[in-house]
């Protein structure tokens, strides 16, 4: 069973429409200059430089994982190769507007943090770059085609306002690539498996968290298909698409490169299988999910590509009381 706290807030009114949270205490700034900092120490001649410039490599197996999660935009990079894309937290070098650009379309990297992103744009890894506050975008409504933010909506302190930020500067839909939450079973056999686990767990005198946080402060907001769909039916969005990938880490993989028969990738390669599998028999969900929020109707070349790329589309119903 999951648990979850209450906070109570107050709703101030912005100038662009957007309700703003307001927390006591301020936690949010104090979250803001943490992350703000985070690549401080990645920076060339840091202390973490030599990790971080291996952010660069694209033969290890580090950048193979990478890569299974960027293909989940492939196909609306092909359906829209002329598409204007707005990166979101993509401090590591601008790593997810490369794979964007790449692919013969614009893009343009933001983050809380610019030291990489400065780093990037000198040698020519990217084109442009902006600091930006995910949870407070200076753009314009609809300046960009697609939005595009992975694996940084969990870092957020206040996540749904990002969302709903990314939204507003969408012109056609907003793509996440975020850890699922393992907390929403929907199948008995989900509910079984974690609930035996779980007691395998106590018996063995270790820890059952339902909640998560990471060294650079911030609680891991994990996303769920339900969550997504209700954003997208409280805007009159009718079309969703998801894609389940399950993901492993096993540290030092970006120092090895790609083979067959190194260590660390077949470590990771047999921990993918396996939650694949528990997956196919019903027992569990992906680690990660894939989220696109569509503004306007897909394209049928676009609903295809999806359903070639193994997304799960969803028509979601409409609104009686409110026409489009």
């Amino acid at each position: 069973m999951c648990t979850s706290g209450f906070t109570a807030y107050t709703w101030p009114v912005l100038s662009k429409g957007i309700i703003a949270v307001s927390l006591s205490g301020g936690f949010q700034e104090k979250s803001y200059q943490e992350h703000s900092e985070h690549f401080k120490e990645y920076r060339s001649g840091g202390n973490k430089g030599a990790h971080a410039r291996t952010w660069f490599d694209n033969d290890t197996v580090d950048a193979w994982r990478h890569e299974r999660m960027h293909q989940f935009l492939d196909p609306i990079l092909i359906a829209a190769p002329n598409g204007k894309w707005l990166t979101v937290g993509d401090g590591r070098y601008g790593k997810d507007a490369k794979y964007i650009l790449e692919k013969g379309c614009e893009a343009l990297a933001t983050d809380i943090s610019d030291f990489l992103l400065k780093e990037a744009k000198d040698i020519g890894y990217i084109s442009e770059y902006r600091k930006e506050n995910a949870e407070s975008l200076s753009f314009e409504d609809s300046e960009s085609d697609y939005v595009f933010c992975k694996e940084s909506y969990h870092h957020f302190p206040r996540p749904m306002l990002a969302l709903y930020e990314m939204l507003r500067v969408a012109k056609e839909g907003v793509f996440l690539v975020e850890p699922n939450d393992a907390c929403v079973n929907n199948g008995i056999l989900q509910i079984s498996y974690v609930y035996w686990r779980n007691i395998i767990r106590l018996l063995l005198r270790r820890k059952t968290n339902t909640h998560n946080f990471e060294e650079s402060g911030n609680y891991v907001f994990s996303i769920s298909r339900r969550e997504i769909e209700k954003v997208a039916l409280g805007l009159n969005y009718r079309t969703v698409a998801f894609k389940g990938i399950n993901d492993a880490y096993v540290a030092g993989v970006e120092h090895e490169k790609l083979s067959e028969k190194g260590p660390l990738q077949k470590k990771v390669r047999v921990r993918i299988a396996s939650d694949n599998l528990l997956c196919k028999l019903g027992f569990r969900s992906h680690r990660i999910l894939a989220a696109a929020i569509f503004k306007k109707e897909p394209s049928k070349e676009l609903l295809q590509q999806l359903a070639k790329e193994g997304c799960e589309v969803v028509r979601l119903p409409d609104n009686p009381y409110i026409s489009a």
